[in-house]
């Protein structure tokens, strides 16, 4: 069995190791020798052992009630402890593993014909020790190009609780915060990278597929979904994924977390500045700072964006490495673009003034792909190109232009409800950014049109604006993040800059999904 791999490597972690219960696992006697230690192993590795054994086990060729031959190898673990939290886990191993598996139990053990296809389906757990606590990691693979998929489950034998994830790490002496920010931001590059190499974008930027496979990569990499595994004595390694084009839709990803604290390296700091636009990057952490100049002041009339002073803005949504950045322009007027260069020479850009027609929110557009294996941004006259490996330049205003295009993503669109203090208020959003909702209980009727602008842990960034009512009420502009819940039918919306308009102070709020023909919204049109 697979368990068995555990050697002594990773069973003597539990004796260095704190244990989990907060107190030091015992050290061997002073003066006992190798023989004492070698003792100590022992008796750990049995209680261990001891601690889980197998609820289902099957290994067999059978025949389905289909006539297709199939091979099963289905191994299903179970703690051996009688509390509340061990019970659940095992009755969610024997429901997700064992369950469809055991018609087969009594079926006859069958030899396939020769060149008959025979699909086979591999089941099978690790156990990783850190004291007495494990972390349980199932995997699954049912053949074909699909690497197969694991979960897992933390428990604690001292007090024959489940925990989580965080509070492994917790026990370890690490960071969640900054654990969780490293796992999303390899989970992001690993996604760019694949997607500008692969050259699948071309068929993914309608209906904002690109956009939704971005947010599932930062939505399925939160802590507490990953699993935890203890490969060495010393390495910790976390197991996440991205979204892909290829099979199931989704590839595996391990990420090796330091153990100890790394000593703090130099970080590049890059700097740029265009006109009224300044942008400095210095690691993973990037500003935007506009000046009040007669460039800016020129906004107050054109766009009704007035910048009272000078003002600097964190950039949200941006998650890889950068060798370079550059400021240029789009359109005529002043209209700023902050280009960023990954370390893998994919373009990201921040659209400044299409983000401020919105709120007080600067977010990374995703990546454009197609302007890819570039070595340095340059700008040309007002405008800024790439410069490639192959020693050619792509211009890059155009595509930016197209990229700001692109339709709004699925999960963002439709309507939903918002039933709250009695009240009933409710949005719509169409995928080409046509916007309507009631608020003040359905009795003040907005219009207006939405735009993408990237994706951020807590959703995909919408900035919001409508237009004056017919009865003379301001139109309001606001930024806010959403996550779509497709078990729940949920929607939820985390405020990020402007007023909520569904209920005064709120920060996030859940929406109901509801059928189109409720409630009765008046056509959008045109004008």
């Amino acid at each position: 069995m697979k368990h068995k791999r555990l050697a002594a490597a990773v069973l003597a972690a539990a004796l260095w190791l704190t244990g989990c219960g907060g107190a030091a696992a015992p050290a061997a006697p002073a003066g006992s020798g190798a023989a004492s230690q070698s003792a100590a192993d022992t008796a750990v590795q049995t209680a261990q052992k001891d601690r889980i054994t197998e609820q289902f086990t099957l290994e067999k060729t059978i025949r389905d009630d289909y006539n297709i031959t199939q091979k099963l190898t289905v191994h299903v673990p179970q703690l051996v402890c009688y509390s509340p939290d061990a019970a659940y886990i095992n009755y969610e191993l024997a429901a997700m593993y064992a369950a469809e598996f055991r018609q087969y139990e009594d079926s006859p053990e069958i030899e396939p014909q020769q060149d008959e296809w025979c699909p086979q389906t591999y089941i099978n757990w690790d156990a990783y020790w850190y004291g007495d606590c494990v972390s349980l990691v199932m995997f699954r693979y049912d053949g074909g190009s699909d690497p197969g998929y694991s979960r897992g489950w933390c428990f604690d034998f001292a007090t024959e609780k489940q925990v989580s994830v965080t509070e492994m790490l917790q026990r370890m002496g690490l960071d969640p915060d900054a654990v969780q920010q490293q796992m999303l931001r390899e989970a992001m590059q690993t996604f760019d990278r694949y997607m500008a190499q692969g050259g699948y974008y071309e068929g993914l930027r309608s209906g904002g597929n690109l956009a939704s496979m971005r947010m599932n990569t930062l939505e399925n990499n939160q802590l507490d979904d990953l699993c935890l595994l203890l490969p060495e004595q010393d390495r910790l390694v976390l197991r996440g994924g991205y979204s892909s084009t290829a099979g199931c839709g989704w590839r595996w990803l391990d990420v090796e977390i330091p153990l100890q604290a790394a000593d703090p390296q130099p970080q590049t700091v890059l700097t740029d500045t265009y006109g009224s636009a300044s942008v400095q990057l210095e690691g993973t952490q990037g500003t935007i700072t506009l000046r009040r100049t007669p460039e800016t002041a020129a906004w107050d009339t054109d766009y009704g964006i007035r910048l009272e002073q000078d003002r600097t803005f964190p950039i949200l949504g941006i998650y890889n490495e950068y060798i370079d950045v550059c400021i240029g322009e789009l359109g005529a007027s002043f209209h700023p673009v902050v280009y960023l260069l990954t370390k893998d020479g994919v373009v990201e850009y921040v659209d400044v003034l299409h983000c401020l027609m919105f709120g007080n929110a600067l977010v990374c557009q995703d990546p454009i792909y197609i302007a890819n294996q570039g070595v340095a941004l340059e700008r040309s006259g007002s405008e800024v190109n790439l410069r490639q490996e192959d020693g050619s330049v792509l211009e890059l205003a155009p595509l930016t232009a197209e990229w700001n295009e692109l339709e709004l993503p699925s999960e963002t669109t439709g309507a939903f409800n918002y039933l709250a203090n009695n009240q009933f208020d409710w949005m719509d959003v169409e995928s080409g950014g046509y916007f309507q909702m009631g608020v003040q209980d359905n009795n003040v009727f907005y219009q207006g049109y939405a735009n993408y602008l990237g994706v951020v842990p807590e959703g995909m960034v919408l900035g919001i604006f409508t237009n004056e009512t017919p009865g003379g009420i301001p139109g309001i502009t606001f930024v806010a993040a959403m996550k779509y819940d497709l078990h729940t039918n949920t929607l939820s919306l985390t405020m990020i800059d402007g007023p909520n308009p569904f209920e005064e102070g709120a920060t996030q709020l859940q929406m109901i999904r509801c059928p189109d023909t409720w409630p009765q919204r008046v056509p959008i049109t045109a004008d």
